[in-house]
């Protein structure tokens, strides 16, 4: 999951508890632990290794073993430089907002090293897109709510600058994501989306019920929301995945993996994916469409360039990564001399139909079998 929503997410937790169990400095303590594990991109700076970000991000820091040693130290970080000098209770709030990291990492389809060093495995769980912004609005909502019913003075303009916020960035998000994911949203979802935003931030206001309550009790209804639409996506992945083994099973496709995968803008549109020794088979579907899905077949090129490339070094981390990869094959030639090119994509990266995956690999080896260049190609 992306750091701004954990962060958000961890100040919602954080609110969520009563005053006197997270102190006065409860906020930061679970806000900070929330993002402190997405530290581990700075490392990318100290290495010239192109797949090096995809072996160190998501691994020490996001560990359990890693949440054990940070742990105490930013705990006792808080107590030595903040307002509350209470070490057990900081210890408990920055060990919330650690696993709420790893959690919510834990429920996208990246992969997370949850139990590095033990085994660098990349345990995923595919109930959430890496950018989920329904989830990102659950968190940020109630904490925008409990600040616009604060007091009344000032709540109708505190409210009304919410919601051009709101519906402002929902019509970026309509009018740039979804035509790239070919989503096929209309306009008309831009007005449902302003009314259920204008109903969120006027029921409070009957009978002045917003104003009689506290922060903690709207943050708690929010974390009630966030459990309700996790529950949703765990269903809806639940059939999602249903569908993709029922395919295999009627093709009697010799299976490696197999996976759906969420995709942006709605709980109920996945990908499925089924691995074979072959290639990939994929599918674009919405479960509450109910008609069987339809998987195109992507074949993975088998030949003695393929197999070269995957002795080198940068390939076995690539393919240590990728969970679904299809390797292509093209003979060119430049300037006379015939050149091989292997390159690698990852399908559950390519969000829609009859697109490439935009992360892939390529090796280019020339006509003795030597590596010309290797890397993540710019073309």
């Amino acid at each position: 999951m992306d750091t701004i929503t954990t962060g958000i997410g961890g100040a919602l937790l954080a609110r969520a508890l009563p005053e006197e169990t997270r102190g006065p400095a409860g906020v930061w303590a679970v806000t900070l632990a929330a993002v402190l594990p997405d530290a581990d991109v700075f490392a990318n700076f100290l290495t010239s290794e192109p797949l090096a970000r995809l072996a160190q991000h998501r691994s020490f820091t996001h560990s359990l073993v890693g949440v054990v040693v940070m742990a105490p130290i930013l705990a006792l970080l808080l107590r030595r430089f903040g307002p509350d000098k209470r070490y057990r209770r900081l210890l408990a709030l920055v060990l919330l907002g650690l696993a709420w990291h790893l959690f919510t990492d834990l429920a996208t389809s990246w992969g997370t090293q949850v139990f590095y060093p033990f085994t660098r495995e990349r345990v995923v769980w595919d109930l959430l897109f890496i950018v989920d912004f329904a989830f990102t609005a659950i968190l940020l909502l109630p904490q925008l709510l409990a600040w616009t019913y604060r007091q009344p003075a000032g709540a109708v303009r505190r409210g009304a600058l919410i919601w051009l916020f709101l519906v402002s960035f929902a019509a970026l998000v309509i009018s740039t994501v979804a035509p790239i994911f070919e989503v096929g949203f209309r306009w008309e979802l831009l007005a449902w989306l302003a009314a259920l935003l204008a109903g969120l931030l006027v029921v409070p206001r009957l009978r002045d019920w917003g104003f009689r309550q506290s922060r903690a009790t709207f943050c708690r209804l929010g974390v009630a929301t966030l459990a309700v639409y996790l529950g949703l996506c765990a269903v809806a992945h639940f059939a999602a995945l249903g569908q993709v083994e029922k395919f295999a099973a009627a093709r009697g496709l010799t299976v490696e993996a197999r996976a759906a995968l969420p995709q942006p803008l709605s709980p109920f549109r996945w990908s499925g994916l089924v691995l074979t020794p072959e290639g990939v088979y994929q599918s674009w579907f919405n479960v509450l469409e109910g008609a069987t899905p339809d998987f195109e077949f992507y074949p993975s090129a088998q030949n003695e360039y393929v197999a070269r490339a995957k002795e080198l070094d940068n390939v076995k981390t690539y393919l240590w990564f990728a969970r679904f990869p299809v390797a292509r094959y093209r003979p060119r030639s430049f300037g006379g001399r015939r050149v091989h090119i292997v390159e690698w994509s990852d399908r559950r990266f390519a969000s829609f139909r009859g697109r490439n995956s935009p992360f892939s690999f390529r090796v280019t080896f020339n006509e003795e079998g030597e590596v010309l260049q290797q890397g993540f190609p710019s073309d």
